[in-house]
């Protein structure tokens, strides 16, 4: 019978479980007198999917546990559940699945696939492919920012490309507009002539002014959203677009203390005003990127670092165990788990692309062409001037 079946496998797995809590010392030994009481994890659930062959274990530390103890212990989960695994948690109730077949070693991009798993996030963020060959994408409606990081040639590009073509794809321009940044003029000029995209820039000084008149409109859309009592702009009946600011090695920029300034300030505001920062570099320090910025990037991505010192100053602890091109470590407000990325080259993005491209218009104020309206077309109307209904501005 499936349930006696089920039981059985239950009881082997949490012995199984129970041996690593004992070979690992993940324990807590309490002295009373000459006695001695060792107190092991709670193990609260086991869910097993027979015909698939996974494993879910939910388990808690005893009060005063150090959840070190776990978290280095990875490694011996290995030798016991195999390589395909994923534990998660921080402090005290962790998670651990097990998987039969690992995920897949490469997942070439298909928007066809990717767009209807995009429908339900007002700003998705297409990332990659779990264990359970599942396509994670993040609503950055809910999650704030991303921060993006991994040695040359961990899959950065591959992802940025897979990120930005699939909103392109999925939004119209008068949804999203992005404002991009590449001191190293190597990664964005694909994108270059699509509408959605106001404006690519290779120079501090213009992105300096750019990032001025964002943070002057985000307080606008923070009036708005006081004044109508609404906790977010998708809330207001004048639609806005999604402001998305796109920053390819933003070390390069953290000797500019203004414009740090400011993209520390949209990480902490702009949420709620639908602005928002996807950053990237090889590594992500407190002491380069500024503290409060990194603590605002509650969803963070790393590919392959080079070792353990760079993995725990990017935040993701597993990336320094990667070694399968395009497999990241995908971090939601500090629980990690492994992802593939779907593979997006220049070549085919840019055919890609290619519908989407529209005639330049030269801007002598900026330090490339763009194709675009100028951001204060984008701007919210003053709230004097929206029409009212029964009193009440709408």
């Amino acid at each position: 019978m499936e349930w006696l079946q089920t039981k059985w496998h239950k009881m082997k797995w949490r012995g199984k479980l129970m041996k690593c809590f004992k070979d690992g010392g993940i324990v807590k030994t309490v002295k009373h007198g000459s006695h001695r009481n060792e107190y092991y994890p709670t193990i609260h659930n086991i869910d097993i999917d027979l015909k698939k062959k996974n494993y879910r274990f939910v388990f808690t530390l005893k009060n005063g546990m150090n959840p070190e103890l776990v978290l280095n212990n990875t490694w011996l989960f290995k030798q016991t559940f195999g390589e395909n695994i994923e534990l998660s948690g921080k402090y005290k109730r962790f998670i651990l699945s097990v998987y039969s077949k690992g995920m897949p070693t490469k997942v070439n991009y298909d928007f066809k696939k990717i767009e209807p798993c995009m429908e339900k996030a007002l700003v998705p963020i297409v990332t990659g492919y779990d264990n359970q060959n599942v396509l994670n994408v993040l609503d950055l409606k809910k999650l704030h920012h991303i921060m993006l990081t991994g040695s040359t040639g961990a899959g950065k590009s591959s992802l940025f490309r897979s990120m930005i073509c699939s909103l392109i794809f999925n939004k119209t321009p008068e949804e999203i507009q992005f404002i991009m940044s590449d001191l190293k003029n190597s990664e964005f000029g694909m994108f270059r002539n699509i509408p959605h995209v106001k404006c690519i820039h290779m120079e501090q000084k213009p992105l300096l002014a750019e990032l001025r008149a964002v943070e002057t409109e985000m307080k606008h859309r923070s009036k708005l959203l006081d004044q109508y009592d609404v906790e977010h702009v998708s809330e207001l009946e004048e639609k806005l677009p999604i402001i998305m600011i796109v920053i390819d090695e933003v070390f390069l920029l953290t000797d500019n203390d203004k414009i740090m300034k400011i993209l520390t300030n949209i990480s902490c505001l702009g949420r709620s005003a639908s602005i928002h920062l996807i950053l990237a570099m090889q590594r992500s320090a407190a002491k380069e990127l500024g503290g409060q910025l990194l603590n605002n990037m509650n969803g963070r991505i790393s590919g392959k670092q080079s070792n353990e010192v760079n993995a725990k100053i990017a935040g993701l602890k597993s990336s320094k165990d990667i070694t399968i091109a395009g497999r990241m470590a995908l971090s939601i407000n500090g629980e990690e788990r492994f992802i593939q990325v779907p593979f997006l080259d220049k070549k085919e993005a840019k055919k890609l692309l290619e519908p989407y491209k529209i005639e330049l218009v030269p801007d002598e104020n900026n330090d490339i062409e763009v194709a675009v309206e100028p951001l204060e077309n984008l701007i919210a109307p003053d709230i004097a001037q929206l029409p009212t209904i029964g009193g009440i501005r709408k």
